[in-house]
């Protein structure tokens, strides 16, 4: 069994790869389950109803699906058992009560936390490697690759660690993770965050200085921060009078190009 759950995690990578805008990822979530699915319904009959029940709708963030997808695996075998009293409708409402609040914790995490991190750590390293004329022009192309691996190792063992989880501890791993402080997490973040980019300007400021060498520099920096809080200006106003994002969208690209 540890073959097909290895399986299963490595196609988890590949849930986004049939979106369809009637039912987001389902055909993901079925390509996933598949191989469990058939390793546990011999029956054709029974198979061939798992199967079809997993083509419902399913949208979550796709690097927490391994949580939702491991439990709806040890309902299925135990179903497949006929061990417990688990149901279809069971199964249905597992998935739709955890895709929204885990789709939510993934978008925070990753796209607030996790990313602008991984950026602010690789900016740095590549202002800390500029202080070295030598190592900066041979080692420069590093610097995005650190970016990469930075986010990757987090993202894959977040992966792999609620696949296990789940597994493991099936539907009290629900409860485990209500009970972690997500916003201490947050926090902690935008500490860091905060820290690394005072550090990062220390850093710029040392190697360009305020003398001649940084005239040319610092006059661009300026006029591209007054432009870029000014579009944040103009945008909070639109937002305030309730203008629709379809609208400030269009208007953001117009001003760029403008």
């Amino acid at each position: 069994m540890i073959k097909i759950y290895f399986k299963m995690f490595i196609r988890a990578f590949f849930i986004q790869a049939l979106w369809n805008y009637e039912r987001m990822q389902n055909i993901g979530f079925l390509f996933i389950l598949k191989p469990f699915l058939y390793k546990i319904y011999l029956n054709k009959d029974k198979r061939k109803k798992a199967l079809l029940r997993h083509t419902e709708y399913f949208n979550t963030h796709p690097y927490m699906a391994n949580l939702i997808i491991a439990i709806i695996a040890n309902l299925e075998q135990k179903m497949a058992k006929g061990s417990s009293n688990e149901k279809v409708s069971d199964i249905s409402a597992v998935k739709s009560a955890m895709e929204g609040p885990l789709a939510a914790i993934g978008d925070s995490f990753f796209g607030g936390t996790l990313r602008p991190l991984a950026a602010l750590i690789s900016v740095f390293m590549l202002i800390f490697l500029k202080t070295s004329d030598s190592w900066f022009g041979a080692y420069n192309v590093l610097v995005p690759l650190l970016f990469i691996f930075l986010y990757n190792v987090v993202h894959i063992f977040v992966r792999y660690r609620l696949m296990f989880v789940g597994l493991i501890f099936d539907r009290e791993s629900i409860v485990r993770l209500s009970k972690f402080d997500f916003k201490l997490l947050w926090k902690m973040g935008n500490v860091s965050k905060f820290i690394i980019s005072a550090a990062a300007l220390f850093l710029y400021l040392k190697v360009f200085g305020f003398g001649p060498a940084a005239n040319s520099i610092l006059p661009k920096i300026t006029i591209n921060i007054v432009f870029i809080y000014g579009i944040v200006l103009v945008l909070s106003i639109f937002v305030s009078k309730k203008f629709s994002p379809t609208f400030l969208f269009y208007a953001t690209i117009l001003t760029c190009i403008a």
